[in-house]
């Protein structure tokens, strides 16, 4: 199974999200029935009546009844189709797309996201009240510059970018767009405070 490691071809939206859902299910305890399941639960909170036209099996309401032989044989009819779509067999419908996203967890999320906006030449940041707290959105920032600057040694080692390099790129690719991406959120709060400030002082 494919993962997000090392890509030097470009890639479809769907080899993109499944190559961060690979990614996570062969580096973390997560197993491909548990995000069969996760998505599952995404695809119902979301479009539950496209999910049913799609003959999703909802297995929440599923686990809730008490035939237990039908939410077994739900279980496992989805865990098949959710299989076909990780190994490339069928294409992943759009309408899926967000919900798997939101399947995956939150560091595997965050890549997927700065790499399929990135694809549109925009940047996957997330939209931030005026009550988040900005210490620990700076916080995130700081952290992600210094996971830039770690991968960016190894690349910038020589003095250059260059084919030699390739190896190392996909990471420090994705550690820049975790850069740009949580930079931007600090940005628009700061934006939104001062925009707000200027409107109070304009409408007095």
């Amino acid at each position: 199974m494919k993962t997000s490691n090392p890509r030097l071809k470009p890639m479809s939206r769907d080899q993109v999200l499944v190559a961060h859902a690979a990614e996570l299910i062969a580096r973390t305890s997560m197993s491909q029935d548990g995000f069969a399941q996760a998505l599952n639960q995404q695809l119902f909170a979301l479009v539950p009546e496209r999910a049913a036209q799609a003959h999703v099996p909802d297995l929440a309401a599923l686990a809730a009844g008490n035939d237990v032989q039908a939410f077994l044989r739900g279980s496992a009819n989805w865990l098949k189709r959710v299989q076909r779509w990780l190994v490339g067999e069928c294409d992943i419908p759009a309408w899926v797309e967000e919900a798997w996203v939101l399947a995956l967890e939150p560091e595997y999320q965050e890549r997927c996201v700065n790499e399929l906006a990135s694809r549109h030449g925009l940047i996957g940041a997330r939209q931030v009240s005026e009550q988040a707290c900005p210490v620990t959105a700076f916080g995130q920032l700081v952290m992600r510059l210094g996971q830039a600057v770690e991968a960016g040694s190894e690349v910038l080692a020589d003095g250059k970018i260059d084919s030699g390099d390739l190896p190392h790129l996909p990471a420090f690719i994705d550690r820049l767009l975790a850069v740009e991406s949580r930079a931007c959120e600090l940005r628009r709060l700061a934006e939104n405070v001062r925009d707000g400030a200027l409107l109070r002082r304009v409408s007095c």
